[in-house]
């Protein structure tokens, strides 16, 4: 039977232990919830969170860059992707921040307090995430 840590790289191997061998906490995630969207499939959902990690943090920078290169419509779209990605994934305060980032650039008002809200947010929450699945079995 393949575990979550078969599917992790070695830098977030949770030393051989089963998906289910801990209950997955993580804060600042609603996992109950975003397990339900996942039909209880924890490995999948792991996969998606462990995808997060590198995920955020380039679409948050690609998100600058394209407001920055004076793309307003690339922002809006790829601000609406990772609002998408982070309610999927049960990320309520991300979710909301770029809920609003996402406004912000739609209705052009200056998104610079969401946008420095949405890197820091991503950074802790990709942090978050890292710790957690990369923590040795109890």
């Amino acid at each position: 039977m393949n575990t979550i840590s078969d599917t992790l790289p070695s830098s977030l191997s949770n030393t051989g232990a089963a998906a289910s061998d801990r209950p997955l906490a993580i804060h600042g995630i609603r996992v109950a919830q975003a397990l339900a969207r996942f039909a209880g499939d924890e490995q999948r959902y792991r996969h998606w969170l462990i995808e997060f990690i590198g995920y955020g943090p380039a679409v948050a920078s690609q998100i600058r860059q394209a407001i920055t290169d004076g793309s307003p419509d690339v922002a809006v779209n790829l601000t609406h992707a990772l609002k998408v990605r982070t309610g999927m994934l049960g990320m309520p305060e991300l979710h909301s921040i770029a809920l609003s980032l996402e406004m912000s650039l739609r209705n052009k008002e200056p998104p610079d307090i969401w946008l420095d809200e949405l890197e820091r947010t991503v950074a802790e929450m990709s942090g978050e995430i890292s710790t957690v699945l990369a923590k040795p079995a109890a």
